[in-house]
């Protein structure tokens, strides 16, 4: 069976998943039946009387204890003395080869068990119902719980997390409210199509294009943001607003650290002090990506505000629909704006 994405599912297996299917080696998951017993003829002209199988008996359950996988000391040379966590897919890749197709790992305080079959991991998933517990977020909490900041749609679990989907899912989910979005992003791409024009004429040849990869990335960033905060960031302008620059720079950092976000999760509290960077690297990113959010969604606030005052109607999109509903807190609107434009930057941006 081939890997999920042609890499590894990395989930994190709980006790509360009792379909799952039993580890009976350390190469796969496997279910033992019984064979089949048939009833053959008894007497001249009376058929085959089929018999219904035996209920499977499943093999003895193992602890994670037995459960195979590479040892904490090959993790800590392969992730931060040889720098793995750059190449984590080939190493997962490896591992599936050494351990089969389930095995475990642990990264300082973490412990995490991996998945490389689909099969086993649609079965997770399904075991888990309507209120999921996702990957492991710790780091993000933290720094939510130490500046008192909201969790949001990424960083939220269980039944915080199918509140907050309950509410978004209205405005960004239904294909008849999702085209509401597409005369301003329209404007987006029209604007893009511009500056690549522009672009092309300030290069010798009049047609190279450099750094595709940056114009995509604020590209991407101005729709996003079209639909998140209902305005334009100024992201494909020749000259790009101060604000959107800081903000661009908090963002190229959270996307260029994901090495540095590992080693904030892998490394213990204890240690921070002698290996203060990637805790506080951290930090840094998520305050500048929180910080202009709350600029933006203070604007839309106040405008809104200024429209009730004079009597007027209020019309809008997603921001302002959780800004009248009031069915978030504002803390939340904070948190699920931030983490909503840093997953759509993410998505489109990779894509393209």
């Amino acid at each position: 069976e081939g890997a999920l994405n042609n890499g590894l599912c990395k989930l994190m297996l709980m006790h509360r998943f009792p379909g799952l299917p039993r580890l009976c080696s350390s190469q796969s998951l496997e279910m033992r039946s019984s064979p089949r017993a048939a009833a053959g003829n008894k007497g001249e002209g009376r058929g085959a009387e089929l018999l219904e199988p035996p209920p499977r008996r499943l093999g003895r359950v193992k602890s994670l204890h037995e459960m195979p996988g590479p040892n904490t000391l090959y993790n800590l040379y392969e992730f931060f003395w040889k720098d793995g966590f750059g190449r984590i897919h080939e190493i997962q890749q490896k591992h599936t080869q050494e351990y089969g197709k389930i095995f475990k790992s642990h990264f300082g305080p973490q412990f995490v068990v991996s998945i490389a079959d689909r099969d086993m991991v649609a079965q997770v998933l399904r075991a888990e119902g309507r209120a999921p517990q996702r990957a492991n977020m710790e780091s993000w909490q933290e720094y939510r719980d130490l500046r008192g900041r909201a969790t949001g749609l990424i960083s939220a679990e269980g039944e915080q997390w199918l509140k907050m989907r309950s509410v978004l899912r209205q405005k960004i989910l239904k294909p008849k409210d999702v085209a509401v979005y597409s005369e301003g992003v329209n404007e987006v791409i029209t604007d893009l199509i511009k500056r690549i024009h522009t672009l092309r004429s300030q290069e010798e040849d009049g047609e190279t294009v450099t750094n595709v990869n940056n114009l995509f990335f604020k590209y991407s960033m101005e729709g996003v943001a079209t639909i998140l905060y209902e305005c334009r960031l100024g992201c494909l302008e020749n000259n790009v607003p101060q604000q959107t620059v800081e903000y661009i720079e908090a963002l190229e950092l959270m996307f260029s650290m994901f090495k540095t976000t590992m080693y904030a999760g892998a490394i213990p509290k204890w240690l921070r002090p002698l290996i203060p960077k990637p805790w506080r690297e951290f930090c840094r990113s998520w305050d500048g990506l929180f910080k202009f959010s709350q600029i933006h969604v203070d604007n839309k606030l106040k405008a809104i505000q200024s429209q009730l005052d004079q009597g007027e109607v209020v019309n809008g999109g997603l921001l302002t629909h959780l800004l009248v509903s009031k069915e978030l807190t504002l803390e939340e609107i904070y948190a699920n704006m931030t983490e909503m434009l840093l997953a759509g930057v993410d998505t489109v941006s990779l894509l393209l």
